[in-house]
């Protein structure tokens, strides 16, 4: 199944590679392999939307976006366009069938609004929402804790600006929530954060993102000869993998 793909705009040569290891860490031998992309028309290559396809159902996009630091979120896209108008055309053609289990009455639902390139004021996402009165949710509202996150993801046309890629044409997306990273762990494992002893110091970050791709997780074996502030191994401990130094 294809998914829209949203990064963060940020460390562009981990991104898709990060996806295509943490694949094959969840769906088994040659499914990161198996991972396809496409580049959303009128976008550049560093644009933050990305096309996939994954090898596996639902759940694995789930585990791929949840684990992934880079990967902001992983949605089931029910319809883009260039105009407002054009996207409700699209999401009115997507199948009902793959609508109507989260449109329910026992299910509660939230609409957020989240742009690219620009801001949006609380007024402006007000009236974006109010828009999608055409989908038949039949749940309630729930601003907290809903069953299931939809977004409306809107980026402008414009040229290069600010290190940004730049955008041809306004794209506006609508997708159901399917996972997102969780960064907490970059704040709770960077240097400032914990005790260490070393001259020496990786990006919390990147050590996160070199244990993705290295596959850590319980049962594995990690071994860090040159240890220096341990963050390699900070990063696959916290994944479960064992973790080894030499002394």
């Amino acid at each position: 199944m294809w998914y829209l793909c949203v990064f963060y705009h940020r460390l562009l040569d981990y991104r898709r590679p990060e996806v295509q290891s943490l694949a094959e860490l969840f769906g088994g031998p040659g499914a990161g392999a198996a991972v396809e992309w496409r580049t959303p028309e009128n976008h550049h290559e560093d644009s933050p939307f990305h096309l996939v396809r994954l090898p596996g159902d639902e759940r694995l996009a789930a585990q791929i976006a949840n684990r992934s630091l880079l990967v902001k979120g992983i949605y089931e896209l029910w319809g883009q366009g260039a105009t407002y108008d054009e996207l409700e055309k699209a999401i009115r053609a997507y199948p009902d069938e793959r609508k109507l289990p989260y449109l329910t009455p026992e299910s509660s639902f939230k609409i957020i609004v989240d742009s690219f390139g620009k801001a949006v004021s609380f007024e402006e996402q007000n009236a974006i929402i109010k828009r999608f009165t055409y989908i038949p949710f039949e749940g309630r509202v729930n601003l907290k804790k809903p069953d299931h996150k939809f977004f409306v993801l809107e980026t402008d046309d414009y040229g290069p600006q600010n290190g940004l890629p730049p955008v041809a044409q306004k794209t506006v997306f609508f997708g159901r929530l399917v996972g997102a990273a969780d960064r907490h762990v970059v704040p709770t494992y960077e240097l400032k954060s914990r005790k260490y002893i070393g001259p020496t110091a990786m990006d919390c970050e990147m050590a996160f993102l070199m244990a993705n791709q290295g596959l850590a997780q319980p049962g594995k074996l990690v071994y860090d000869p040159f240890v220096g502030t341990g963050s390699i191994l900070v990063a696959a401990a916290h994944f479960g993998a064992m973790t080894m130094i030499l002394i």
